[in-house]
């Protein structure tokens, strides 16, 4: 067990925070179900033996998408179902990064961005897709956004799992007529002009939030400028299993930038964790201010309604007779519908189902606690 938390943080300093940030309503209603997570505040339930021995009371998840105590079941349920529907054929992880002159813009377009940086990604590799030199058929693609670097900085990418070839038109399976797929400057520059084409479209409809200090010929100058630039289109080693790729996206796309395991320190001004560098390739660590460290946390709090996972192409779940045409030609079973996981299939995953600590016998009763008071 971790010996400090976020959640930690955040009930010792979070009013003093809020009143002092003057933070946005969503920001509030993530750190009150922060705060509530598996405390008396959501209430919870007694476990019970057949016998009546009391083995626990446990108190409710917020279910936040973006807590880090609380996912480890919706994780495990996702990586089931993706990997229900992956092909069964090597895999390309691909990673679209914006440059970090958008920085300011993304954070006071969250939406927008968002939905330009999926849709970028997804138009690049579908337009090479179709181009006869390469594949002509519909490939498979899961993206995955991740807002952070490992240091908490803002850093948005996508991770992009690509499978190595596609159905063509007339519904037969094809393999791509290269071993690299595509070619990485090319897909690099159609992404940077699609992208660019996008905020420029907003820009001229006026869509776009222009933060303090900008205006519209300083966005039109940064446009001009990162236009001309070299953006990072990043393709790693192909992948003969999709399945790697899938259980690492699934440490990231279910719960918040930092596990409570990362956090060495806490005093009443600071906070102290650790983080893989990817420029050093050592365990760093970094010290920042509580304000700061809650500031970057919510920094990446995932919208409202807003999936960080998107699928396309032979993925997506509209094209489910294609995906089905595409598994038969690989041997592989047809997907017939969605999984659920509930906890004591979860636990069994894991392990098995837990049983008495006094007598043994399975925890069969279950007594439910009332919440403290509603949950905001």
């Amino acid at each position: 067990m971790s010996k400090h938390s976020i959640q930690e943080i955040l009930i010792k300093h979070g009013d003093r925070i809020m009143k002092k940030m003057g933070l946005p309503k969503l920001y509030l209603k993530v750190l009150d179900k922060l705060i509530a997570c598996r405390t008396a505040v959501l209430g919870g339930h007694a476990q019970y033996c057949e016998n009546n021995h009391l083995n626990g009371v446990w108190y409710n998840s917020c279910k936040h998408r973006f807590c880090p105590k609380c996912r480890a079941m919706p994780t495990e349920e996702w990586l089931i179902n993706t990997k229900e529907i992956l092909l069964d054929c090597p895999h390309h992880h691909i990673i679209f990064t914006l440059p970090h002159e958008f920085n300011d813009l993304w954070r006071y377009n969250k939406s927008l961005m968002t939905g330009f940086l999926f849709r970028a990604a997804q138009e690049t590799l579908q337009k090479f897709a179709k181009d006869p030199k390469y594949l002509n058929a519909t490939l498979g693609i899961l993206s995955a956004l991740h807002t952070w670097g490992r240091s908490l900085s803002l850093h948005p990418h996508l991770h992009i799992l690509v499978s190595h070839g596609g159905l063509n038109s007339d519904g037969v399976w094809v393999g791509p007529k290269k071993d690299s797929l595509f070619p990485q400057k090319p897909v690099m520059m159609v992404f940077r002009g699609k992208f660019i084409a996008k905020v420029r479209k907003a820009l001229d409809n006026e869509e776009l939030e222009l933060p303090p200090n900008y205006h519209i010929s300083k966005i039109t100058h940064l446009l001009n400028k990162i236009g001309r630039q070299d953006w990072v289109v990043h393709f790693c080693q192909r992948y003969d299993y999709a399945e790697g790729v899938a259980t690492y996206l699934s440490r990231y796309v279910k719960s918040g930038p930092l596990k409570n395991n990362q956090i060495l320190s806490v005093t009443d001004q600071e906070v102290t964790f650790e983080y893989s560098s990817h420029l050093t390739k050592k365990i760093e660590k970094l010290t920042l201010s509580i304000e700061d460290f809650i500031r970057r946390i919510l920094e990446h709090t995932p919208l409202p309604g807003k999936p960080t996972v998107r699928y396309c192409g032979l993925y997506h779940s509209a094209s489910r007779k294609k995906l089905n045409q595409a598994r038969i030609a690989l041997g592989q079973k047809e997907v017939n519908g969605r999984k659920t996981l509930d906890w004591q299939a979860f636990l069994e995953k894991k392990g098995g189902l837990p049983v008495c600590e006094i007598c043994g016998l399975p925890l069969t009763k279950r007594v439910e606690i009332e919440p403290a008071r509603k949950a905001a």
